[in-house]
């Protein structure tokens, strides 16, 4: 059990750095991250927090549903992901400002942290640890549409309407709305599926 939380915790540190590094490229964000980071330009919480606080909406609205009591253990792993977002942040905030403005260091900054967010979100999957928030509620929706795919895109679709909304209000909309956003809608889920094969097949024993 020690091996699976330590591994667990290395999947949310590497998905933190992932978060971050996608959302200083500055070339689109993942729905649910887009969404973060535009309350997080409006509000004086940081962005870490604002992580944790909506992956706990989403953990009320799943026991609201459910009334199961590892939903609420998962929140507990959200605190660690809002701390690593934050810690990350700020090792970010550090570095050279050129780095975040030149395209020829952007876009491959973006392809790199699209590689961490896919391989900590396979690693984690491995442990077979409670889940987050966001894949019990697509699991629960699931229960209803019978498609898991469609799931998905009901969940990420509903964050992206609502970070529009907020990226058009805060006039940053193509910062974290752009081409990465679609990229990351399409090979999230091949990717963290290839990462886990890979990771099961190395190590069958997590």
């Amino acid at each position: 059990m020690a091996k699976k939380i330590i591994t667990q915790m290395l999947g949310f540190f590497i998905v933190a750095l992932g978060i971050v590094g996608i959302v200083y490229a500055r070339l689109g964000a993942a729905p649910i991250d887009a969404f973060n980071y535009f309350v997080y330009t409006i509000t004086p919480l940081s962005l870490g927090t604002l992580t944790v606080m909506s992956g706990v909406l989403v953990a009320v609205i799943c026991f609201i549903i459910d009334r199961k009591w590892s939903i609420l253990i998962s929140v507990g792993f959200l605190f660690t992901v809002g701390i690593f977002v934050d810690a990350w942040k700020w090792v970010f905030d550090l570095l050279p400002a050129v780095l975040f403005m030149e395209l020829y260091y952007r876009i491959p900054l973006a392809l790199i942290s699209l590689f961490f967010i896919t391989f900590g979100v396979a690693l984690t999957i491995s442990t077979g640890l409670t889940m987050a928030p966001y894949e019990q509620l697509m699991l629960i929706i699931n229960r209803k549409v019978h498609h898991l795919g469609l799931s998905k895109m009901m969940i990420e679709g509903t964050f992206l309407v609502m970070a529009i909304i907020l990226g058009i209000y805060t006039r940053q909309l193509r910062d974290q709305v752009f081409v990465m956003t679609v990229i990351i809608t399409l090979v999230n889920g091949p990717l963290s599926h290839y990462f886990y094969t890979l990771i099961k097949k190395r190590k069958p024993t997590i």
